[in-house]
């Protein structure tokens, strides 16, 4: 799958999520975009919503979210910004009215954990045939194998390159013991899509883990100073945290290598010299005839293998051999 200039079958796609860290501050949303440009980070996320349609009016929430509001033209701002940085933007819709702006800025499209049952959405974005990064933060397989029938409904053979499955646990702080990044495994054995994971988790081991376990996505908060109030702030990470997960990431990602076993490259020019070879028990005279007497092993099996030893019985030798001396085929009639 190729998403954003990154092949996910090599490489590591890391998407800062800023979310609504901006707190409705425009020059602190711009600030964060740079942060995440500065420190490798290939994509920015935002969440965009409609206040009365994203919370009910009665929720002690309403207030606050909408103070964290940004319109259309503030959104039209943010993606100029993104442009001229050269960085990737990404947005999840988190009130339905905001996905026919997102189609017309964007070919891709975050569905957030709280959504993934909210099947109006899923049928609207297929229809819109936007890529999906699906998170499944509050859902069980059961809620997560609906969701994915209604978008291969739409995508059929094609949304291996559509969907990604992302990993996530929908608690802010999610406590280690509750990270279960082995979930990442399980949803890539479960369903062989593309998966992700999204975390929540302070720090940055569960998306070390979570690149271990097969993760091709990886998407975290980012904040300028995690002890600004709003919840998110202390469990994103800042721009320092950004970079040492981008090396560290990429790193393990090398070290994983394929799921596969053969010889490398950088080893087969070593097979022979690791490998136990056939050499002369003891001192040998012309014209003698190999019994299993004659013969041990050491390395290198630079003329014959060890497992090769039963072709050699019966063998004349054309010349002396002495004791500890590799048999070679020039040794022999």
């Amino acid at each position: 799958m190729k998403i954003f200039g990154k092949n996910l079958k090599k490489d590591i796609l890391y998407i800062a999520e800023i979310g609504v860290n901006h707190e409705g501050n425009l020059k602190r949303c711009f600030k964060l975009i740079k942060d995440a440009k500065i420190a490798g980070a290939d994509v920015v996320k935002f969440q965009c919503f409609t206040p009365t349609k994203y919370i009910s009016i009665n929720e002690k929430k309403f207030k606050k979210i909408s103070k964290f509001y940004f319109d259309k033209s503030q959104f039209n701002k943010i993606i100029k910004f993104c442009k001229k940085l050269k960085i990737n933007y990404l947005f999840t819709p988190v009130s339905h009215d905001w996905l026919n702006f997102i189609r017309k800025n964007s070919k891709t499209v975050k569905i957030a954990s709280g959504d993934l049952n909210f099947h109006y959405l899923l049928k609207k974005a297929t229809k819109f045939n936007l890529n999906i990064f699906l998170s499944t933060g509050i859902s069980d397989l059961e809620e997560i194998k609906a969701a994915v029938r209604i978008i291969k409904d739409k995508y059929r053979k094609k949304i291996k390159q559509k969907l990604v499955l992302m990993h996530c646990v929908s608690s802010y702080p999610v406590p280690d013991a509750f990270a279960n990044t082995m979930s990442v495994k399980f949803l890539k054995d479960k369903f062989n899509f593309v998966t992700g994971y999204s975390n929540h988790v302070i720090g940055i081991n569960a998306c070390l883990t979570s690149i271990c376990l097969g993760a091709r996505v990886i998407e975290f908060h980012l904040t300028d100073n995690k002890k600004r109030k709003f919840r998110d702030h202390h469990l994103s990470l800042n721009k320092y945290d950004v970079k040492k997960l981008i090396h560290m990431g990429n790193n393990f990602n090398l070290l994983i290598g394929k799921y596969e076993k053969e010889i490398p490259r950088i080893v087969r020019a070593s097979k022979n010299i690791l490998s136990k070879g056939i050499v002369a028990k003891k001192d040998l005279n012309k014209n003698h005839v190999l019994t299993i007497d004659d013969l041990d092993y050491a390395r290198p099996a630079k003329y014959y293998h060890a497992n090769q030893i039963k072709s050699l019985l019966k063998k004349k030798l054309k010349q002396k051999v002495k004791y500890g001396m590799l048999i070679k085929r020039s040794n022999l009639y």
